[in-house]
């Protein structure tokens, strides 16, 4: 497991990332993460005791690209990435947990991410 502080303009939150279990993932938000492409990235959605989005450089929440597709030179191809979660038994079961957020489509996890505010009951 390894932890990333995530600083905003209203504060800091630590959220934890999963990397043995969800490396895809990790590689992806860390990688994104040191090439600063989240930097600037609004806050779009925030759902009182639940979640917190972000990691659209557009601001709308309808966009954003994985590592891959930043990396493949093909013009700004999205290149989506697999789920890893099925099986695992990971829950959004306490605050400060990072999940990547795909388009309600399975396998299709890009930018943007959420984290937990909470513990679910």
């Amino acid at each position: 497991m390894a932890s990333v502080l995530i600083v905003t303009s209203v504060g800091s939150v630590v959220v934890d990332l999963f990397t043995d279990t969800c490396p895809l993932a990790c590689d992806n938000f860390l990688k994104l993460c040191k090439l600063k492409y989240y930097n600037n990235c609004l806050i779009y959605s925030i759902q009182k005791d639940y979640i917190l989005q972000t990691g659209d450089p557009s601001g709308t929440g309808n966009g954003g690209n994985s590592l891959w597709g930043l990396l493949s030179g093909s013009g700004g191809q999205v290149l989506p990435f697999r789920d890893e979660t099925v099986g695992t038994g990971l829950k959004m079961d306490r605050a400060g947990l990072l999940c990547m957020a795909n388009s309600g489509r399975e396998d299709s996890n890009l930018s943007q991410f959420f984290f937990t505010l909470r513990a679910s009951d």
